[in-house]
């Protein structure tokens, strides 16, 4: 019987069971075609086992096993079970069925999968908006700041390197300890252990711009990610690499992986922010005027959390010799020092910029700071509407802590410069003094501090900013996974019980199609469009009709309702992966544009 003729209401037998289940969950999975490779033999075949008894047998993989167990065990257990309750249910529980099948496939083919983020399409919504989410809440910010100052920590008297954590104003609001030794982890064997502590021996040197970029994306993927149910979510080396842009290796003019470098200096960062110990004083930020205290007094914070937990770790293995290449991934999650700020009624979410993750931690990290500060800035400020409130560049200048190796005209060329590129990139909307600078007293003595520094400068967010910090961001669960169903099928009735390490969400690879448009005889400059015409969405359609209208990309943009760099990298070809939602705005936009 030929599929497509297959009645949706006919009752299935096992043969037609299999191959329903394959052929209706195959498109979730068409980013592995090593998978359905397999899957296709399991579903189509039938062994002398199977026609005996009318179940799976062991020859089969345990992911198509698993998916069968899903449907006649959980999903449908003691029912008659026919095409179109498999289509309805792929289509109710499709997140889900990949969260379920993940150990799976990580077992079955282990050397391509150590390559692959589980959270690929997270990332993906990231790229396409040009922003994380993140908390705007200045205790977060100040914990955040302190992964970047490693020369702030200093020997003590309890043993470990500790530094103070500071706010604007010079109060002392708690402390921060690095306690590598206290890095192990029990669960790890004993190849997995030696690579995680040699990650923990270079904490100190690890604690840098890009170190906080990662404290970002962590914190982000965590409330966006399903988490498993010790609240660990997976972190991929993979994740940070392509926010920050990195090329891969090529060979041949073929495009190969990220370098072991790379995913080196990712890994030994996430095991710094795994030594890290902070003590805010019972759970609440304790403020104290550190200039009438005793030194000693410094050091009464006693109750000191860990910042983030590290669970298991996925390592690659060398297919010849089986040694410990790297460390791809690792469970992680932060503890209940950060969590408040995160989730809750009371935490403030706000827009994180991605160009800050972009900038170079080595040659732009005056960018990347005033970045993360303006941010910050720009919800609070929203919420206060006090936008045209102006910031003293004293104020900007601390924030930025550019280096003392600076003379005072190199100080000012290179503020301006940072909020010149700042403008150029969007990142912010547009700045300038409040007054005109007196050029006379530029470069008197003493110019800096007397006159300069305590001048105001107003700086602007672009109005997308405001906009999406007006909403109550990430309101509502973005997460879309059914958890009873998931704790139905770890433990089926056929034995075959589900491995679930990781519980997030599959990336699904939609195909490219084109859509029929069908209106009235149009023309506009050289595209025309004509009744029943088909409309293949496109770069070039794209450009056409941007070219023939005379906006901007920034304008069309604009009115799509998509970042301009989004559309620009679309125009350019250099989008890699297809996103359906802005698939469907800009076709929107053609529509629209067409008839006009």
């Amino acid at each position: 019987m030929n599929y497509e003729e297959m009645p949706d209401r006919l009752i299935l037998n096992y043969r037609y069971l299999k191959i329903v289940m394959f052929e209706e969950t195959k498109h979730l999975f068409e980013d592995r075609p090593y998978v359905i490779e397999q899957w296709h033999k399991d579903a189509y075949d039938m062994t002398n086992e199977e026609t005996t008894s009318q179940v799976p047998c062991e020859a089969m993989c345990s992911s198509f096993r698993a998916l069968f167990s899903l449907f006649t065990q959980s999903l449908f257990f003691g029912e008659h079970i026919t095409k179109l309750m498999i289509r309805e249910a792929v289509e109710r529980y499709k997140d889900t069925i990949k969260i379920l099948l993940t150990g799976h496939f990580q077992q079955e083919f282990p050397n391509v999968e150590i390559k692959r983020s589980l959270n690929e399409e997270k990332i993906k919504e990231v790229i396409d908006r040009d922003y994380i989410y993140s908390s705007m809440d200045m205790d977060f910010h100040l914990m955040r700041d302190i992964v970047t100052k490693k020369k702030e920590y200093k020997p003590s008297d309890t043993g470990y390197l500790t530094t103070e954590i500071i706010d604007n104003k010079g109060k002392v609001r708690g402390m921060a300890e690095l306690r590598p030794n206290d890095a192990n982890i029990p669960q790890l064997a004993a190849d997995q252990q030696e690579m995680w502590l040699e990650l923990i021996e270079s904490t100190l040197s690890s604690l840098d711009e890009m170190t906080a970029d990662l404290f970002d994306l962590i914190t982000y993927l965590w409330m966006v990610s399903p988490r498993d149910n010790e609240g660990y979510i997976e972190f991929h080396s993979n994740d940070a690499l392509r926010l920050r842009n990195l090329k891969k290796r090529t060979s041949k003019g073929r495009e190969l992986d990220f370098r072991e470098e790379d995913r080196f200096n990712i890994m030994k960062r996430v095991a710094a922010l795994s030594s890290i110990w902070v003590s805010l004083g019972e759970q609440k930020i304790k403020v104290i005027n550190a200039e009438e205290m005793e030194d000693n007094e410094l050091y009464k914070f006693i109750d000191f959390q860990r910042m983030f937990e590290i669970g298991k770790i996925r390592v690659a293995y060398d297919k010849k010799s089986n040694e410990a290449k790297g460390i791809y991934a690792v469970q992680v999650k932060p503890t209940s020092i950060l969590t408040p700020y995160l989730e809750g009624p009371n935490r403030s979410i706000g827009i994180l910029d991605l160009k800050i993750f972009q900038y170079s931690h080595y040659t732009q990290r005056e960018q990347k700071r005033l970045g993360r500060y303006l941010n910050l800035q720009w919800k609070i400020r929203t919420m206060r509407r006090s936008l045209q409130q102006p910031f003293k560049v004293a104020t900007l200048l601390k924030v930025m802590d550019i280096s003392s190796r600076y003379n005072g005209v190199q100080v000012r060329d290179k503020f301006e410069n940072v909020l010149d590129e700042l403008q150029k990139d969007d990142v912010i909307k547009s700045w300038k003094y409040t007054e005109e600078i007196d050029e006379e007293i530029i470069g008197k003595k003493g110019w800096v501090t007397s006159y300069w520094s305590k001048i105001n400068v107003l700086i602007l967010p672009n109005d997308s900013v405001v906009k999406e910090n007006q909403k109550n961001l990430l309101s509502s669960s973005a997460v879309s996974y059914d958890e009873k169903i998931i704790a139905q099928a770890t433990t089926m009735n056929d034995g075959h019980s589900l491995s679930i390490p990781y519980n997030s969400p599959w990336k699904t690879v939609q195909k490219e199609t084109a859509v029929t448009v069908d209106y009235t005889n149009l023309v506009k400059g050289n595209v025309s469009f004509t009744k029943s015409q088909e409309i293949i969405l496109s770069p070039e359609t794209m450009k056409n009709m941007i070219d023939s209208l005379n906006v901007s990309i920034r304008q069309t943009a604009s009115e799509i309702g998509i970042a301009h760099t989004t559309l620009s990298r679309y125009l350019r070809g250099e989008n890699k992966r297809q996103n359906k939602n802005n698939d469907e705005k800009m076709l929107n936009w053609l529509k629209e544009k067409s008839i006009m």
